[in-house]
C-alpha cells in the first residue's frame, strides 16, 4: 500500500465514531491523537521578468521538491494548464504562476523556512519581491507547532528580521476565539495594479463584475458532521472491512468517490481536478479552470475535523455558492476571509438571511486594512445545528484544544 500518510500515529482513535469521539474531552487528546487541520498560507507576488516572461513556471517539480523540503512537505501530484501549475502536497498545496506563487501547509509544517530559497529562485528569474502575504486561521493545538510558528508573533519576527520593521500586523475576529492572523510585506517598488484577465472570455470568466483574480476567498470550516466524516476515510475495522463501507477500489477511485459524494465536483464541473485519498483518513483536492484555482483539505477525525475551501474566483464570495460549499461539509462554525489587493473590494454584507439554509447565527463581519491599499475582510457564523452530526465543541469556536501531555 503506496497510500501516503500524515501524521496521525494513533491508529486506535475513534476518527468516525461520534459517540467515542463525544465522550473524548479535549483534555484528554493526546499529542499522538492529533493533527493539526488549519493550514498556515504564504501569497507572494513578483514583478514580471521581462526577460523571463515564464517566471516561476520555469522551474519543474524538482526545484520545487528542494523548496517545500524546508518546510517539511513533499509533491504527491501535479496539474497544469495555461495559467498555473498546481502541485498537490503530502500537506495541503502549491500553486505556481508566472509572477505568484501560493504555498499553504497544513500539521506542523515550518512554511516560512521557504522563504530564502523562494527569493533566491526569484532572483534567479530575473524578478523581485513585490508583496507577501502570510496567515492562518488560529491554530487548535499551537503548542504543537515549530519554529518560527510557535505564536503569531514569533511569525512576525521571523519576517521582520528577514524584511526590516515594514511588516503589517493584524488579526481579524476575536483574539480568543475564531481568529485569522495575518502579515504582510511590501516589495520596495509600489505595488502594481490586479492584472486584467485575458481579452478572450471563456464559461468561467463571463458575466462578473469584477475581475481582478488576485483577491484570495478563504473559507474554513470546523466540526463537521459525523456523516461527512466518515466520507473521508477508509478505516479497518475488526472485520477487515472499511468503517465508511467504501469497499475495495482501484488506485485514485477512492479520491474521486470522495470528491462526488461530497457534492465537490457539481460544484465544479468543467474545472480540472487533481485529488487524494489519505491513509487512513484525509482528503486533497486542487482544481484549475482557466486563470482560477480551487483548493480544498479535509481532517475528518471526528473530535477536530476540519475543512477548507479556497480560490481566486470572485464567484464563489456570493452567499449562495458559500452556502454550497458550506453544503459539502455540515460544519458546525464557518468562517471567510477575503485578502484583497484592492482595498476596495471586501466581502459582501452578509445577513442571516443570505444563509437561510445553514446559518444558526447571523454573520460577525470584520474588515481591516492591511498595508498599502490592500485589506482583510472576515465572517465568521455558527452553522445550523440540523447540518452538524457532532454537538459542537466550545473550544471550535472559542480557541485552541487542549492536549494531554504524553508520557
Amino acid at each position: 500500500d503506496n497510500t501516503p500518510q500524515r501524521n496521525r500515529t494513533n491508529m486506535d482513535f475513534p476518527m468516525h465514531d461520534p459517540a467515542a469521539a463525544a465522550a473524548l474531552a479535549p483534555c484528554t487528546l493526546s499529542t499522538e491523537d492529533v493533527f493539526e487541520g488549519p493550514e498556515k498560507k504564504l501569497e507572494v507576488y513578483f514583478r514580471t521578468s521581462v526577460s523571463q516572461p515564464s517566471g516561476f513556471r520555469q522551474y519543474g517539480a524538482e526545484a520545487w521538491s528542494e523548496l517545500l523540503s524546508l518546510a517539511a512537505c513533499t509533491i504527491l501530484n501535479q496539474r497544469s494548464n495555461d495559467h498555473c501549475d498546481a502541485y498537490l502536497l503530502s500537506e495541503s498545496s502549491l500553486f505556481v504562476f508566472a509572477d505568484r506563487v501560493i504555498l499553504k501547509t497544513c500539521g506542523t509544517t515550518t512554511l516560512l523556512l521557504v522563504l530564502p530559497r523562494l527569493l533566491e529562485m526569484a532572483a534567479t528569474a530575473g524578478t523581485a519581491l513585490e508583496r507577501l502575504q502570510y496567515g492562518h486561521l488560529r491554530y487548535k493545538f499551537p503548542q504543537l507547532q515549530l519554529y518560527p510558528s510557535r505564536s503569531h508573533d514569533e511569525e512576525r519576527a521571523y519576517l521582520v528580521a528577514m524584511f526590516g520593521e515594514g511588516v503589517h500586523a493584524l488579526t481579524v475576529g476575536p483574539a480568543d476565539g475564531c481568529c485569522w492572523h495575518v502579515l504582510a510585506v511590501e516589495g520596495r517598488a509600489a505595488v502594481a495594479a490586479p492584472r486584467p484577465l485575458p481579452a478572450q472570455l471563456n464559461k468561467w470568466q463571463m458575466a462578473l463584475p469584477s475581475l481582478a483574480g488576485e483577491d484570495i476567498l478563504e473559507v474554513a470550516m470546523e466540526g463537521l458532521s459525523a456523516e461527512v466524516c466518515a466520507l473521508f476515510g477508509f478505516e479497518r475495522g475488526p472485520d477487515g472491512k472499511d468503517v465508511a463501507g467504501w469497499g475495495p477500489l482501484p488506485d485514485g477511485a477512492l479520491a474521486r468517490a470522495m470528491t462526488t459524494s461530497c457534492g465537490l465536483a457539481d460544484l465544479l464541473p468543467g474545472a480540472l481536478i487533481d485529488d487524494w485519498a489519505f491513509e487512513p483518513c484525509g482528503y486533497s483536492m486542487n482544481a484549475l479552470a482557466g486563470p482560477y484555482y480551487y483548493t480544498v483539505h479535509v481532517t475528518p477525525e471526528v473530535a477536530f475535523s476540519y475543512a477548507s475551501f479556497e480560490t481566486n474566483d470572485p464567484r464563489f464570495r456570493a452567499a449562495d455558492l458559500v452556502e454550497r460549499v458550506v453544503g459539502c461539509f455540515s460544519p458546525s462554525v464557518v468562517t471567510l476571509t477575503l485578502t484583497s489587493r484592492d482595498g476596495t473590494h471586501r466581502l459582501p454584507a452578509y445577513s442571516r438571511r443570505d444563509f437561510e439554509r445553514t446559518a444558526a447565527s447571523a454573520p460577525t463581519i470584520e474588515h481591516k486594512p492591511l498595508g498599502n491599499g490592500a485589506a482583510v475582510s472576515y465572517a465568521t457564523y455558527r452553522a445550523a445545528e440540523r447540518r452538524a452530526g457532532l454537538p459542537l465543541v466550545k473550544s471550535f469556536c472559542d480557541g485552541a484544544l487542549g492536549l494531554a501531555a504524553v508520557p
